[in-house]
């Protein structure tokens, strides 16, 4: 693979995002290998997989915009929108338990992997935010409803408002992650637990996972298509690139 890396460490898999140089920001290359890995991540013999991306600095920062500006119409963005939607559809239906390993910032459509995830533990300098409505968007991949399941109503309705950026601690008081290590011990701290995690037999893994998406499903299928055609719609709006091309002169200028 290209962007991703893959690990195996007796029954702990860990898969790595693996673009420091765009913060591991998700390219349509990305995209595509990560559908390929939870398609086939049972094949491996693991019980646990881990997500979480290369170095310190950043979980993931979302879409990579520079590779994804291309795509202007609504039936491309339409198209990405399913596809990665369908990709972290897999998390809840794969019988392994899932945990985001938040090393760095989770921004935009990494907060949506994150949140797709089976449970987050985040190091202490890590920061979550579902920055989409700043660029004149929303989450297209499943984030609004797995987010409201998490938090409730109002803060999800705030968070995606207001675009807020909120430090680990603020999201471990929330209910958006679990737990929060310090990040000199976070590596080890995520291996201690996983490989906890990974002790228990794999049925009795299965059966605790299946038994809670039954009380509270992690994927509604049923809102994919009219969640899909309205973030559609605002990708091809001309405000959307207006304001990539706004960030994109703030950064310039800085």
């Amino acid at each position: 693979m290209k962007d991703l890396r893959l690990e195996i460490d007796g029954e702990v898999a860990t898969l790595v995002i693996d673009r420091p140089q765009a913060r591991n920001a998700l390219a349509r290359q990305t995209m595509r290998e990560l559908d390929n890995v939870l398609g086939s991540i049972h094949e491996s013999g693991a019980r646990v997989l881990v997500i979480r991306g290369a170095g310190a600095r950043a979980f993931c920062a979302g879409g990579d915009l520079k590779e994804l500006e291309h795509m202007r119409s609504e039936s491309e963005a339409a198209d990405m929108a399913t596809a990665m939607r369908a990709t972290l559809d897999r998390i809840p239906k794969l019988a392994m338990p899932v945990i985001a390993a938040i090393n760095g910032d989770a921004l935009g459509g990494g907060a949506e992997l994150a949140v797709a995830c089976d449970f987050r533990v985040a190091a202490d300098h890590a920061r979550i935010g579902f920055a989409q409505i700043s660029l004149g968007l929303m989450p297209a991949w499943g984030a609004s409803e797995r987010l409201a399941a998490l938090v409730g109503r109002g803060r999800a309705l705030y968070m995606l408002f207001s675009g807020a950026i909120i430090s680990a601690g603020e999201s471990k008081a929330l209910g958006l992650v679990e737990e929060v290590y310090a990040g000199e011990s976070f590596d080890e701290r995520v291996g201690e637990l996983a490989r906890k995690i990974a002790a228990a037999p794999p049925d009795a893994l299965a059966a605790i996972k299946t038994t809670v998406n039954a009380v509270r499903p992690h994927h509604n299928p049923e809102l994919a298509s009219e969640i899909i055609a309205a973030f559609a719609k605002t990708w091809a709006d001309p405000a959307h690139w207006d304001a990539v091309a706004n960030l994109e002169r703030r950064r310039r200028d800085r």
